[in-house]
């Protein structure tokens, strides 16, 4: 295994400060190959999520016997600052959130981006202001690993849990009605019933809701901002829960606060597919970046006390887990 080494004052004082975590957080190196691949780690915050994806991405590099991996982690300040410095330096670039993906795919330069821990809306929004901006999408590959859940395998999750009776109420707003296609398509394939619900603005969204609930026996949270936010998450569960209509929810946070189930991928669990990606890069350099990637890796969560009041009290997040991965490794 490669020895994992932090680095000191070597380095160009320039580029940076030994130590400073208000500029560069830490340099990852190890021992290189002659061909070493250079990849710049830059987080929207220096804490929470943010921190647990970079964690999982050392530790995974980290179990490697291959060298030619040299890690770089700086925070967006640093990363402005001596931006084309770094792009210059640097094989890949990865931002980790929506803050630092928009900010980073919007200024100049060549090196290729894998955005990650970004939502699928958000990620796209980004691209639409980096073209009207002028940027042509020759200029640099961009591509992302999605919070995001498939559509398919939240649909497992909907099937596993309440079979093929249950009509499926499903709100579409304006940053999730492009999937509309994929639900059909996988509702058809699945043989489950779903109703689906177009929403456009604000003003409406309650009667529109209430409107989809007396038809559903289910509701299938997707992320859309206009719909499912902090303003009215609440309210949303609240007249669920009342018309006794579970919620599949797309966080773990939705569920804690009220939702039956959810399919949801931690950052330890995204920062280990953004590793794999950089490790396939790594041994294949004509590896080409997809535009987007799913969550590979997921987990199940279930709020227990919402379970028994619906009368379930035999769930396992665990064997819901295993049983989509099963489902989804038979249709590859």
């Amino acid at each position: 295994m490669p020895k994992l080494t932090a680095a000191g004052s070597k380095l160009s004082p320039r580029f940076f400060r030994r130590g400073a975590v208000a500029c560069l957080l830490m340099l990852f190196s190890w021992s290189s190959l002659a061909n070493t691949l250079h990849v710049t780690l830059i987080p929207s915050h220096d804490n929470g999520a943010y921190r647990r994806v970079i964690d999982a991405v050392v530790a995974r590099i980290g179990t490697q016997t291959e060298a030619g991996i040299s890690l770089q982690i700086a925070n967006l300040k640093a990363f402005n600052e001596n931006r084309a410095e770094i792009d210059r330096a640097s094989d890949l670039l990865i931002p980790i959130g929506i803050r630092a993906t928009d900010n980073i795919i919007r200024q100049a330069g060549k090196t290729p981006i894998l955005a990650t821990l970004v939502l699928r809306a958000s990620f796209h929004a980004s691209l639409k202001r980096r073209a009207a901006e002028g940027f042509t999408t020759g200029e640099r590959r961009i591509g992302a690993i999605l919070l995001d859940q498939p559509v398919r395998r939240q649909l497992h999750l909907s099937r596993l849990l309440f079979g093929r009776v249950k009509r499926i109420g499903i709100p579409l707003g304006p940053d999730s009605r492009s999937l509309r296609d994929q639900i059909e398509h996988f509702a058809q394939y699945f043989e489950l019933p779903v109703e689906i619900e177009d929403i456009d603005a604000a003003d409406n969204l309650m009667q529109r809701l209430s409107r989809l609930m007396d038809r559903s026996d289910v509701l299938l949270a997707l992320p859309d901002p206009l719909i499912f936010n902090r303003r009215n998450v609440r309210y949303i569960l609240l007249s669920t829960y009342r018309k006794r209509i579970p919620v599949i929810g797309f966080s773990q946070s939705y569920v804690k606060a009220g939702a039956l189930a959810a399919s949801y991928s931690s950052p330890e669990q995204i920062g280990r597919q953004t590793a794999e990606a950089i490790i396939r890069l790594r041994q294949n350099p004509a590896f080409e970046l997809p535009a987007t990637l799913p969550p590979k890796y997921f987990s199940v969560a279930i709020n227990e006390q919402v379970a028994r009041s619906f009368g379930y009290t035999d769930l396992s997040a665990q064997d819901l887990a295993e049983s989509i991965r099963r489902l989804e490794q038979n249709a590859q």
